[in-house]
């Protein structure tokens, strides 16, 4: 796994990228502004990777702390997108994008939920609407001697 991809984040503004650089060949060479954009590049970058590493540290943290709990496959597989993508993944588990991911069928999908549920893996999201939706318990990855990078 790669941690830092500061081309990655050039390649997401390749526009600011040639505009900052044109601008730059413009004004004699001053490279003021294009070192600032650089030095945001960075940042983000940076900021990108110590949010990469928190995922990995709590995923690491969940699954010690639940390595006893039996669980089917797809139940695995759901929870690991789920911790991998943390508060990243638009709009929770719902049984659709749970039948989705595992290719299982709705009242599977269903069923698997609200087995993470009962064994307090997941819980209901707030401002529920239409579909029910989960998340992963907010106390299940945290431990009190969590790395803060």
């Amino acid at each position: 796994m790669q941690i830092i991809s500061f081309s990655k984040q050039v390649s997401l503004d390749k526009k600011g990228y040639y505009a900052v650089l044109e601008e730059a060949g413009k004004n004699g060479l001053e490279l003021t502004d294009w070192l600032k954009w650089f030095l945001q590049m960075l940042i983000t970058a940076i900021q990108e990777s110590h949010w990469i590493i928190e995922r990995v540290i709590q995923k690491t943290h969940f699954w010690q702390k639940h390595q006893e709990i039996p669980l089917n496959a797809r139940q695995r597989k759901v929870l690991n997108r789920l911790l991998d993508a943390g508060d990243r993944f638009e709009g929770g588990m719902t049984t659709r994008k749970y039948a989705s991911i595992n290719k299982c069928s709705k009242v599977t999908a269903s069923r698997d939920l609200a087995d993470l549920e009962t064994k307090s893996l997941l819980q209901k999201r707030s401002g529920g609407g239409r579909s029910t939706s989960y998340e992963i318990q907010k106390n299940l990855y945290r431990t009190k001697n969590q790395v803060v990078l």
